[in-house]
């Protein structure tokens, strides 16, 4: 997908005109002058095309800016394009812009309030022809001057509700045009997305207006789910009911729809998995998607589905969880709290709603897994092992008690006690990033927080306030902000403040059918300090050997150097985040296992310093000798001459390990040992807690996919015999 992006920036601006502009065909009178170019600039602007730094997207957006424009698909799609230049260079020209759209819209005087057409009407009272296209253009312009900060009249959202709610079909769904009288209507894909996306729309821009979350009930409401009905019982690739020929244009309109409402699936199809799939396949060689018919040439479908991939990869910042019998919490919070870390993050975010009866994998989509409730919540012992696992698996679970809501509390103080009965639920100190402005924002009168941690990540939080009200209310006014920094800071917390994955990107690897060549057996060594450290993430690197190395990893557990069951391996991992010591029979046991050809492999979990010192003075202690740091072209960096090994030279490090790395791209690997084999191989770095494929917030490691080709590596060579051993090191460091 992002190879799809890319080919797809570089096609539109190959086919910039000389003047800086994507017109064509059009003069400057003409009722569309600049709406090409307009879109093509919001689509690379939503590409991550910076103006700042690529010039020529910068001298497009002021040839864009001195036109005299006038159609409202030119004026809104400019609007919209200017509303998300970084920096706010162009606010002038978007506030102008935005005047214009709310004279153009038919106002409250007149027979059809808050529809456009394709120009202004001619006066107040006037009424005219109008269509939802052109509708659905001009709110998308007045909405983004409104996020960007912009007064925008109350009147003016309820005009454009009143609307869509006024022109839906019986069926759910809404039509280009009011059908003639007479004439059976005919709902379409396109435009009931536009209809749905449009009244989310108003929801957010009321609910800001009044400084109340969005009513759960009511006209508006009903006419959202009636939309939202329609697209799940009509969905398809290729506008339902509608012309091919706006294909490109009703997929935009489904981005727009899941997104504002957080749904993963229209029925039983995964919108965006399925929509992103098709288009990757419809792409042409040269970057661009074809032209269906009419209008839609390939500079129209190619900026519309590059702002389909775009915006539909964009990371979640929460899943907000259904569960059974449980209310859902205030309407629209997740969504408040996600338009506030897209503006104070300056990055496009999405939000999305899981059940925690669907599918598993759902639940890891996003860095957080979210709940509200106020009532008492009796879990299931099947939704207490998914919520374990989902936080084992390297997610954040997130709770936020509501107002009165003493009984949900004591729910979900009984649910930390079952999910992690090894873990205490405390309340956290003061100097908690969450609440120091470490992770973002230093909070000044925070709630009170409670959390679950296994000592180096946060694996459950309960907020005993409710924040999430707060978030319903968001507005670009600031109100309640700092339960709304909060928020952010626990987005932060749970991505390491680094750049997350995409919506597609899971840490979850899905077991491809291949049947394996070879078979390691490792063993995890139990000490007297913290050995076992994230468990689950060796079922993932298995995973990952399985698919990448053609190899069965068996792992087992809790296996101390002074046991006699140690023989049976070849290959051990010991790891620990604090200061330890080895007795003299675990000394005599580390000396036995590697003298008969075993290898010992080690990592400071978390980056350690306390372990891997101790490590370092118990290892030269029981072997008498001194590590060495391996150079950067050893073949456990390179892979090469190892079967199924990998180029790991450019992992990459995390945020917190970029000082320990020396500015190198590689792995920091040491080792003891002879010239002809390595026996034990170590990083002052974490592999063990990088195994999860999280980000953990600090963690003083490689980058998640890096931790894989690191571990492989080493793996592989371990289990090798001697003389293969031998054998690389006589063809390479």
């Amino acid at each position: 997908m992002n190879r799809s992006i890319q080919a797809a920036v570089e096609w539109l601006r190959a086919t910039r005109n000389e003047d800086g502009n994507w017109e064509r065909f059009k003069a400057p009178e003409d009722v569309h002058w600049a709406g090409d170019t307009a879109l093509v600039c919001l689509a690379l602007l939503y590409a991550d095309v910076d103006p700042r730094k690529a010039e020529w997207l910068s001298e497009s957006l002021d040839w864009l800016i001195r036109q005299k424009v006038n159609g409202t698909y030119a004026v809104g799609t400019r609007a919209h394009a200017l509303a998300i230049v970084p920096g706010f260079k162009y606010r002038a020209e978007l506030r102008r812009d935005l005047q214009w759209l709310l004279d153009a819209a038919y106002s409250p005087a007149s027979p059809t309030p808050g529809a456009y057409n394709y120009t202004p009407p001619a006066g107040k009272q006037a009424g005219g022809r109008w269509d939802n296209s052109c509708t659905q253009f001009g709110v998308l312009g007045v909405w983004m001057a409104a996020e960007a900060g912009l007064d925008v009249p109350r009147w003016y959202w309820d005009a454009v509700g009143g609307h869509w709610m006024r022109t839906q079909n019986t069926d759910g769904g809404w039509e280009y045009t009011q059908a003639e009288r007479g004439a059976k209507p005919q709902s379409t894909g396109s435009m009931t997305a536009a209809g749905v996306a449009s009244l989310f729309v108003v929801l957010d821009q009321q609910s800001a207006a009044s400084g109340e979350p969005a009513p759960t009930q009511g006209p508006l409401l009903r006419a959202i789910e009636n939309g939202m009905e329609w697209l799940a019982r009509n969905y398809g690739q290729d506008n339902p009911g509608g012309a091919f020929a706006w294909k490109y244009y009703y997929l935009y309109g489904v981005e727009r729809v899941g997104r504002a409402s957080g749904h993963k699936y229209f029925g039983r199809h995964d919108w965006f998995r399925e929509g992103a799939a098709a288009l990757i396949e419809l792409q042409r060689a040269d970057g661009s998607w074809p032209a269906s018919a009419g209008p839609m040439d390939a500079q129209r479908n190619t900026a519309l589905a590059l702002m389909y991939l775009c915006h539909g990869r964009a990371p979640l910042l929460f899943n907000k969880l259904q569960r059974p019998g449980q209310e859902l919490g205030p309407l629209r919070d997740v969504a408040g709290l996600t338009r506030f870390a897209s503006a104070t993050l300056e990055r496009l975010l999405n939000w999305q709603l899981v059940p925690l009866d669907g599918p598993v994998e759902d639940l890891f989509d996003a860095p957080v897994l979210y709940l509200y409730g106020r009532e008492r919540a009796d879990f299931t012992d099947v939704e207490v092992d998914r919520l374990r696992e989902y936080a084992l698996r390297g997610g954040l679970f997130v709770t936020v008690v509501g107002r009165g809501g003493d009984a949900f509390l004591s729910s979900v103080e009984e649910l930390a006690r079952r999910a992690f009965p090894e873990y205490p639920l405390e309340v956290l100190p003061d100097d908690h990033p969450l609440l120091s402005g470490a992770a973002a924002f230093r909070l000044a009168a925070p709630p009170r927080l409670l959390g679950v941690s296994n000592g180096h990540r946060l694996l459950m939080l309960v907020c005993t306030r409710d924040v999430a009200t707060s978030w319903a209310r968001y507005s670009s006014s600031g109100r309640a902000e700092a339960d709304l920094q909060l928020g952010v800071n626990i987005y932060a917390l749970a991505t390491d403040k680094t750049t997350p994955r995409t919506r597609l990107e899971t840490p979850i690897l899905p077991l491809k059918d291949r049947q394996p060549s070879r078979t390691i057996e490792l063993v995890r060594l139990r000490h007297d300090g913290d050995w076992d450290i994230e468990p689950l993430g060796w079922t993932r690197l298995a995973r990952y050997l399985a698919n990448e190395a053609n190899t069965r990893l068996l792992v087992t557990s809790g296996v101390r150097l002074d046991d006699e069951a140690l023989s049976n391996y070849r290959v051990a991992h010991l790891t620990g985040t604090r200061a330890f010591t080895l007795s003299p029979a675990e000394q005599a046991g580390l000396r036995r296992f590697l003298a008969s050809g075993g290898t010992l492999l080690a990592d400071a979990a978390t980056g350690s310093s306390a372990f891997i010192e101790a490590f370092e003075t118990q290892l030269r202690a029981a072997l008498d000798e001194s590590p060495t740091a391996l150079s950067p072209d050893s073949f456990l960096v390179t892979g090469a001459g190892l079967e199924n090994g990998v180029d790991a030279s450019k992992v990459g490090h995390r945020r917190a390990a970029m000082l320990a790395a020396g500015g190198r791209s590689g792995p920091v690997l040491r080792a003891f040992g002879s010239r002809r084999r390595h026996t034990v191989i170590y990083t002052p770095l974490d592999l063990s807690v990088g195994l999860l494929g999280t980000n953990v917030f600090n963690l003083k490691g490689y980058e998640p996919e890096g931790v894989l080709k690191v571990m492989r590596n080493l793996v592989l060579y371990a289990a090798l015999p001697a003389t293969e051993k031998a054998a690389l090191h006589r063809g390479g460091p």
